[in-house]
């Protein structure tokens, strides 16, 4: 786990780049400094897009969004599974 830690706390490192880290707020919950759980949605939503499936056929089936919404969904779902972790 530790070295786990350190992997994902390192590629954040790289992705901010000397940056603020975004701090994620939910509803019921706001915090003023980022958390690891942010740090993890962070490195999550900078990988999972360019993450490919060479099995997956050309094109059965594609259905093409806008960037912003891939972008906002991928935000989403970032964060989704950092506390559906936290829940199990």
């Amino acid at each position: 786990m530790l070295g786990l830690f350190s992997l994902v706390t390192l590629f954040a490192d790289a992705l901010l780049q000397g940056q603020d880290l975004p701090v994620g707020h939910a509803a019921w919950y706001t915090k003023d400094a980022p958390t690891f759980a942010d740090t993890l949605a962070f490195v999550r939503q900078h990988l999972w897009p360019v993450t490919g499936f060479p099995t997956s056929s050309a094109q059965p089936d594609l259905v093409q969004i806008p960037r912003a919404l891939f972008d906002r969904l991928t935000e989403t779902l970032a964060f989704a599974a950092q506390f559906g972790q936290s829940l199990a």
